[in-house]
């Protein structure tokens, strides 16, 4: 039996090892780089959007992936040029910033619309992005050679872009790139920390400087706080493919522990998990986005075959399915630990169930080797068992009596001669004597629940003609 429990034990922790957050529809396969993921904030929808077509999902709406043609495309010069597109995933509607600021495009009615007078400016890549009061901001970011410490907005009046006014007699934060960013639409509040920035001029020894200090951006008077600072063994580098959801933000660590990063700056809530068993962060492609109509994450990763280097898969991953998977790797760092952890825990299943089982035989055959006590008062006449009174007549309390006086055993000549009144037939004494044997082992089963009788007959191999009865030496009988 133990090396039946040892396989499945094994077989479990195999299970866990390999366990992976799973699709919930069926993917749709891109063989083409050019394209782009958005969620539409106002019906669900989740949109790809390619050179030539566009596709949509619902799960409401049964059919799998949609293909549409566009009634018009902006963005046909931009797809031409290798550009990055931006989703701004909180705003009301499906908008797009060209990388590093400039033009600005919604998705609208199967048409991709230009709305800006602007141009690409290349000036803020890796920038915060986000929609405050129906206006785009981006915070920071890297363009030419060097980080920006400020903000733009994009005015839909002027469909221009401009500088954010900061409030005068203030301390900022370092510019920057690839920031770890919450926004609180209803305080107005912009929390920033991390990302990395120069710490030498660019004509200088290049060389990034990790940043750890936490800030919060009051968008109503424009003023920075610092909140404090990030500890260093909790440090964060080289965030990719981020998104929100529940108040927080998630992302992938890049580096050789392939962490996810789960971050409430505004709760003050930090923690790293390792992914080994979630997805290879070296195959996500397009960024990771959030909806919050149906609380699924809608995902791209590169295709594995290698013989086609332009095969894209684009899947959609429930929230709590990536939670789940979470809540099984919450330690990050890969110790020797981590890999024996099924194995010891194997040997303590193993140790347990041995004791256990020993326990057990141990149990029973105590229950076994224990007899039940029936007890004997000869001044009162009383049998009992447990505590509790057998009613037992007068004539069978005098014989069970008898029989307990001459040490629980008697002949069958000896039982006759006990019982005998008068004169009375042979046949008429081992009819009472049958009855009598038949009703006291009836009355002791009924009132104790046990199931072997109290008295037994035994026969001489022998001659068949002589008889003992004897109390049953499974009990235990005490005066």
């Amino acid at each position: 039996m133990l090396r039946n429990v040892f396989i499945c034990l094994l077989s479990l922790s195999l299970f866990i090892s390999d366990i992976t957050c799973q699709s919930i529809n069926q993917p749709l396969v891109l063989s083409s780089e050019q394209f782009n993921i958005a969620v539409n904030p106002q019906n669900g929808d989740y949109i790809v959007l390619a050179k030539d077509s566009f596709y949509l999902f619902n799960l409401s709406v049964s059919g799998g992936w949609r293909p549409y043609k566009y009634k018009k495309n902006d963005l046909d010069s931009v797809l031409k040029q290798p550009i990055e597109l931006n989703f701004i995933h909180d705003a009301k509607q499906v908008l797009f910033f060209a990388g590093g600021g400039g033009q600005v495009y919604l998705f609208k009615d199967s048409s991709i619309l230009r709305q800006d007078k602007s141009f690409l400016q290349k000036n803020q890549f890796g920038a915060a992005s986000f929609e405050f009061k129906d206006k785009i901001i981006l915070y920071s970011g890297y363009g030419f050679y060097s980080y920006k410490p400020y903000m733009t907005e994009y005015s839909d009046k002027t469909d221009e872009w401009f500088l954010r006014p900061y409030a005068s007699n203030q301390y900022l934060p370092k510019g920057r790139q690839a920031v770890v960013y919450q926004l609180d639409k209803n305080l107005g509040y912009f929390y920033m920390s991390s990302g990395y920035t120069l710490n030498k001029p660019y004509f200088e020894d290049v060389e990034n400087l990790d940043l750890n200090d936490v800030w919060r951006f009051d968008l109503n008077t424009n003023k920075w706080k610092q909140l404090g600072y990030i500890d260093d063994d909790r440090r964060i580098r080289n965030l990719r493919f981020p998104f929100f959801a529940r108040g927080n933000f998630y992302a992938i660590e890049k580096g050789p522990n392939n962490a996810i990063v789960k971050i409430n700056i505004a709760k003050n809530s930090f923690e790293k998990f390792k992914t080994d068993h979630l997805v290879d962060q070296s195959l996500v492609e397009y960024g990771t986005f959030y909806n919050t109509k149906d609380e699924n994450i809608l995902l791209v990763i590169q295709g594995k075959d290698l013989r086609d280097k332009h095969s894209f898969i684009v899947s959609i991953v429930p929230l709590k399915e990536l939670e789940k998977n979470l809540i099984i790797s919450k330690k990050y760092y890969f110790t020797v630990f981590d890999k024996l952890w099924p194995f010891f825990l194997m040997i303590a299943a193993l140790v347990s169930l041995i004791f256990f089982s020993r326990e057990l035989k141990k149990r029973k055959n105590n229950q076994r080797n224990e007899k039940p006590v029936i007890h004997f008062n000869l001044t009162e006449n009383q049998v009992t068992y447990s505590g509790i009174r057998i009613p037992f007549e007068d004539e069978q309390i005098q014989f069970l009596n008898y029989l307990v006086e001459n040490g629980g055993e008697i002949s069958n000549n000896d039982l006759l001669d006990f019982i005998k009144k008068g004169h009375e037939s042979l046949d008429t004494l081992k009819k009472r004597k049958l009855k009598l044997i038949m009703d006291i082992n009836q009355i002791f089963k009924i009132c104790t629940g046990l199931g072997s009788p109290f008295l037994l007959e035994l026969k001489d191999d022998n001659d068949r003609r002589y008889k003992d009865y004897l109390i049953n030496p499974v009990y235990e009988v005490s005066v």
